[in-house]
């Protein structure tokens, strides 16, 4: 999807996001504080890329990880910071289509939350490449596993990004990019695809 069209669309949903926002921690909370794969006790940091209403990254701030978090939406960035929640992490605007505004090597993990799917391939490569530059040990890819619901699949179709190519090729390609993955799976339709920086 182009990023002004992404963009308007996401400022445009930021208020339902919002509204999710106890959901959607509910959600992040049983993946990340209750899934044995997904203990990440032994790191400091972890930047959330495409944080949307930040609920992922109130996750791992709770957890005891330096949290920030990074979305192209200003908007849902407004509401992520008003969440109470969510006062320990750092928010910034920044697209991952474009250059972090982070150095190399800046956080033990990084993690992106649905957010590959609805890119081109090209803007994966380019979002790989800076999870890649500002992680130390851990990228992962939290998106669809290709197993399709009706209404992902409406939503996705509205979306207009990428999403029946992603979930076709989201393996292959992501082991591709990093020389290794493992695969967790976290729901019926969604995964951790989980790949030691290198």
């Amino acid at each position: 999807m182009k990023a002004d069209r992404s963009r308007f669309l996401f400022d445009f949903i930021a208020p339902f996001y919002n509204a999710a926002f106890k959901r959607h921690r509910q959600s992040y909370s049983r993946i990340f504080l209750e899934t044995k794969q997904c203990d990440f006790n032994h790191f400091f940091s972890i930047l959330d890329v495409g944080c949307a209403n930040g609920a992922m990254a109130s996750v791992f701030c709770e957890k005891g990880l330096r949290a920030f978090a990074v979305d192209q939406s200003l908007r849902m960035l407004e509401f992520a910071q008003k969440q109470p929640e969510s006062q320990g992490v750092t928010f910034l605007q920044a697209d991952a289509r474009n250059h972090l505004p982070f150095p190399d090597d800046s956080f033990d993990i990084v993690i992106s939350s649905f957010v590959a799917h609805g890119m081109a391939i090209i803007q994966r490569q380019q979002l790989y490449r800076e999870m890649k530059r500002v992680g130390r040990h851990l990228a992962i890819v939290h998106d669809y596993n290709g197993n399709h619901g009706f209404f992902s699949t409406l939503a996705e179709i509205a979306e207009g990004g990428d999403y029946f190519n992603f979930v076709r090729v989201a393996e292959d390609e992501i082991r591709g990019f990093f020389g290794n993955l493992d695969v967790v799976d976290t729901d019926e339709q969604s995964c951790c695809y989980v790949c030691s920086i290198l």
